[in-house]
Formats: structure tokens, C-alpha cells, sequence
């Protein structure tokens, strides 16, 4: 089911640059040997499949395991694919912002590399964007602890009271026009998905929805509620409030 949320003001142009027409598939990894190669060939397979021009763009998190060795490895079977590595693990809001700044397509996908997202699904987000700016695939079912599903609850539930802005599923996989990433914001931390959706809604994009299969974790380990993570997307939740609401930036 799709869901379009129109806001009612006119788009606040931001956008200085040109960007190329297609796609960038962005995947960030870490500790991801198990499945890093098949989310390439998905991917590789998803953007062929698509008809666009594109590039996939993979940021390894200095992973512990042999995901390196094995991005190294597909670099020359796929001329798509471009691959960099921290020096020093950077946490995954981190990684997302400088995969967001890499990207050179004026459509940005953003997938994990753990499957629980299957690439494809990016051909059923593309048609939306014919009315749309930004689509988040909202999920039907969660995979998640009881814990888990209280913190995603709480952080879809927060910014329509606070900013009155759907949010949807900001943490999920999303189809973002390029130039909406340069829109300045102040969350350091995971709450920077749902800041950048609020702000979008308000300078006018358009953001609609699809729900999505989503599948249960087969490899790696979920960090996304850790206690430190859940503080600091509380402390960008208020800084993001005073910022818009009082300030009204």
C-alpha cells in the first residue's frame, strides 16, 4: 500500500549542483562477510534491471571480518562499484552522511547489506517518484526484541507530536532526491533519518510511503537500540525541536 504526503508550501530550491541522472545504490557495511557479496550482485542486478544509469557506492566501517577483502575482490567484476574504507570505525550515522555526500546521481537508495531489505524492492519505490521526493519503505513487520519495538514505537511517535510530521519508518531503507541532503541539519546520531524527513515536509517536498517485506537478520549483530545510541537520538530529538519549533530555523 502507498501513501503520498504532499506538504502544502511551495519547495525551497536549495540545491546549487547538477546531478547526474540515475541512481546511487548506497550500502553501508560492517562485519558484513556474509552477505556483502550477494547484496552486490543484487544490486548490480536491481540497477540493470532498472533502465538508469547509476554507480553503488559501499563504505566499509572498518569491519573486523573479511568484508573488506571480499569488496576488494568484486571491484574488478563490477564497474559500478566503488568502495572506501575508514581507518577508524565511525558508528552508522557517520557512515550514512558521507555515503549521503558521495553520491553523484540525483537519486539516492540507501540499503543495508545484511538482507534484511531485498535490493529489488528499490524498482517499486522508483515509480513514486514521479509525485514524490522522498519515499521510505515503511515495513510490515519488524524482526525485533520487545526492547527494539518500544524504541522504534517511541521515535515514530515523537515527531508527530512534537513537529507534527509523520515520520513513517526513518530508519528504514528510503528513495531520496540528491539535492534534499544538503539541507542543513543539526542531528549528529541515527535521529538525523527522521530530522531530515521533518525538514524536507517543511520546505515543501513531497514524501510518500510503501510498505515493504522485511526479513529477519541472518548474519551480523543489530546495535540500532543500544542505550548510548537511544541517548543521543533523544538529545538531536530536543536540539531538533528547539531548533524548529522556537527558533524556527
Amino acid at each position: 500500500m502507498n501513501f503520498i504526503d504532499v506538504a502544502p508550501e511551495q519547495i525551497e530550491t536549495i540545491s546549487r549542483h547538477r546531478y547526474a541522472a540515475g541512481v546511487s545504490i548506497c550500502i553501508p557495511a560492517y562485519n558484513e562477510e556474509a552477505t556483502i557479496e550477494e547484496a552486490i550482485r543484487s544490486a548490480a542486478a536491481t540497477l540493470q534491471r532498472s533502465g538508469l544509469a547509476g554507480e553503488i557506492l559501499v563504505l566499509d566501517d572498518r569491519s573486523a571480518d573479511r568484508t573488506w577483502e571480499i569488496l576488494q575482490r568484486l571491484k574488478g567484476s563490477f564497474p559500478q562499484l566503488q568502495i572506501r574504507r575508514h581507518q577508524v570505525n565511525q558508528g552508522i550515522a557517520k557512515t550514512f552522511t558521507e555515503l549521503y555526500y558521495w553520491a553523484s546521481m540525483d537519486l539516492v537508495f540507501l540499503n543495508s547489506a545484511d538482507d534484511q531489505w531485498k535490493m529489488q524492492i528499490l524498482l517499486d519505490m522508483l515509480p513514486l517518484m514521479k509525485d514524490s521526493d522522498l519515499v521510505v519503505a515503511r515495513r510490515k513487520h519488524k524482526y525485533y526484541t520487545l526492547n527494539r519495538q518500544l524504541v522504534s514505537w517511541l521515535f515514530n511517535l515523537l515527531p508527530l507530536l512534537m513537529f507534527h510530521s509523520k515520520t513513517y519508518d526513518a530508519g528504514s531503507v528510503k528513495l531520496v532526491r540528491r539535492e534534499i541532503y544538503e539541507i542543513p541539519i543539526t542531528s549528529t546520531g541515527v535521529f538525523a533519518e527522521a530530522e531530515r524527513i521533518i525538514r524536507a515536509r517543511r520546505r515543501g517536498y513531497r514524501v510518500a510511503s510503501v510498505d515493504v517485506d522485511h526479513f529477519s537478520r541472518t548474519s551480523g549483530k543489530a546495535t540500532g537500540a543500544k542505550f548510548s545510541l537511544v541517548m543521543e537520538a533523544l538529545v538531536d530529538l530536543f536540539r531538533c525541536w528547539i531548533d524548529i519549533v522556537l527558533l524556527r530555523r
